[in-house]
């Protein structure tokens, strides 16, 4: 006798007397259930979107409404064929147990990522430091933590780490408003107020384009001198990471501008 058919006599219900018609219906109520399940996710997400909520709450309420929907479509199955669902949750609870210890570290993880969604000891955009990395916080997921470096490389933290060592979070002190001097030199003979608006929407674009400058708040440039020879501009614009925002902005226009010289006048 197979495997499946074993399980199922362990359960009451022998394999001879399961009508086929109640195949069909089973194959409806999944379908029905992933539709739902499909349905209702997409909804929690774009609600949960547009109030701003945390994306690692986000996440978690995501997986607990899929979770909930398919023990739910895995119930009506069941009654289809008359299987007994304590029966069922008898079953799972012992193999839960030998799953448990075999996934232990994971659940920790789980554990500790539910932690630091709800109880917040840092947040997307704050500079942490903890014994095995330090960086800016770029995503806090249910397993991990994924921060950034200066040197664009980002390095990936088990949650549980979070939980059982010291955090040193400089978040708050690194938010504030950056103010740069740009002087960037004349090219060839375009008149200078057209250089002008070029070099303004330039270095907006190269702002923008840096992962610890906040572009949710205005940025703005400001000539303070055109002559033969250079442009100087005020930039001003509000930082994630006041550290990383000077660099990522600096190497942006070293890239595409040079020549130039920056000094950050205060922040």
């Amino acid at each position: 006798m197979s495997f499946f058919a074993e399980t199922l006599r362990a359960v009451g219900i022998e394999l001879t007397a399961i009508p086929w018609g109640r195949i069909g219906l089973s194959v409806v109520l999944v379908i029905a259930t992933i539709t739902i399940r499909r349905l209702v996710t997409s909804a929690v997400r774009h609600g949960l979107v547009r109030t701003k909520t945390d994306p690692g709450l986000v996440i978690l309420l995501e997986r607990g409404s899929q979770t909930v929907i398919t023990f739910l479509g895995l119930s009506w199955v069941l009654d289809v064929f008359g299987m007994q669902v304590s029966s069922i949750v008898t079953l799972l609870g012992v193999s839960g147990v030998a799953l448990g210890l075999a996934i232990q570290d994971v659940l920790k993880q789980l554990v500790a990522g539910i932690y630091l969604i709800f109880g917040r000891p840092f947040v997307v955009g704050d500079s942490i430091q903890v014994p095995v990395a330090s960086g800016t916080v770029l995503r806090v997921d249910l397993l991990f933590t994924v921060l950034g470096k200066r040197s664009g490389e980002t390095v990936i933290v088990p949650n549980a780490m979070f939980i059982a060592n010291p955090v040193i979070n400089g978040g708050s002190a690194n938010r504030s408003r950056i103010r740069a001097r740009v002087t960037v030199p004349l090219v060839g003979e375009m008149p200078a107020p057209i250089e002008l608006r070029e070099v303004r929407a330039r270095l907006e674009d190269l702002a923008r384009s840096c992962t610890a400058v906040d572009t949710a708040h205005p940025i703005t440039i400001e000539a303070e001198g055109v002559t033969k020879e250079a442009i100087v501009l005020m930039v001003s614009m509000r930082s994630v990471h006041m550290t990383d925002a000077c660099d990522q902005f600096a190497w942006a226009v070293a890239r595409t501008m040079p020549g130039f010289t920056m000094t950050i006048v205060d922040g």
